[in-house]
């Protein structure tokens, strides 16, 4: 009986060192995890190249989307809150096809050049075509509404927001231009056809969202009672 009483306190004192420290554990993870990943909201607009000149446009056909200039369509970062008061300006990329949530990807890539959303002559673009600070597009497609006089086309982003560091953040936004002096009937009617509307300018919005410290923390326990469990495993075949 007096065994049975010592092993008991030994695995209650134990308890009572294990758990302090595996929430304390989860605590940090959390804290490193929102600190590295990107979070916070952005907007944007397309930039353009010095040389030779081109402001950075859009084109949309049926099933894609695709942006010029290429190899790099810069465009510039503004009204940028949390780890995207980083960055100044960002590298887009095609969508391939909407039906097939087919996207060149990363398909944003975000740095700083020496003014926002403009490739200036002999100037260096690593930080926007490096694969480091991305969103890796998982989903889209796209909307068109008559707006007046014109057709607002808006195309809804998913994806993943990548970190320096690795740390990833689930990522949403939208992407919009319009056509002057049409009609939705005519814009459909171009596209079914195999047309496009092209030359367009663009601007949009997203925002990156981090785990909750809360979702973290239940992981933390689950670890913490399997620690438990472990440890008084031990104590008892002893």
């Amino acid at each position: 009986m007096f065994g049975f009483k010592s092993k008991l306190i030994n695995a209650t004192l134990a308890a009572t060192a294990v758990i302090p420290l595996a929430t304390a554990g989860t605590f940090t993870f959390a804290a490193s995890a929102q600190a590295a990943a990107l979070s916070g909201e952005f907007q944007f607009q397309g930039g353009f190249t010095a040389n030779p000149y081109a402001t950075s446009l859009v084109t949309l056909s049926k099933d894609k989307l695709n942006f010029t200039p290429q190899p790099i369509t810069p465009f510039g970062v503004a009204a940028n809150t949390g780890s995207f008061a980083a960055f100044n300006t960002g590298n887009i990329g095609n969508i391939i096809s909407f039906a097939s949530d087919i996207a060149d990807n990363p398909f944003m890539d975000f740095g700083n050049l020496n003014i926002p959303g403009v490739i200036l002559p002999g100037e260096n673009t690593t930080s926007i075509t490096d694969g480091i600070n991305t969103f890796t597009l998982k989903s889209a497609d796209y909307s068109i509404a008559q707006s007046g006089a014109n057709v607002a086309i808006d195309v809804q982003l998913w994806g993943i927001f990548t970190s320096a560091t690795g740390e990833k953040s689930n990522g949403a936004g939208n992407l919009t231009f319009q056509v002057n002096n049409q009609t939705v009937a005519q814009v459909n009617s171009t596209l079914a056809s195999g047309g496009s509307v092209s030359n367009l300018s663009f601007s949009g919005g997203a925002f990156a969202t981090v785990p909750e410290p809360t979702t973290l923390l239940g992981l933390g326990a689950v670890g913490a009672v399997m620690a438990l469990s472990r440890r008084r495993k031990t104590q008892v075949s002893s």
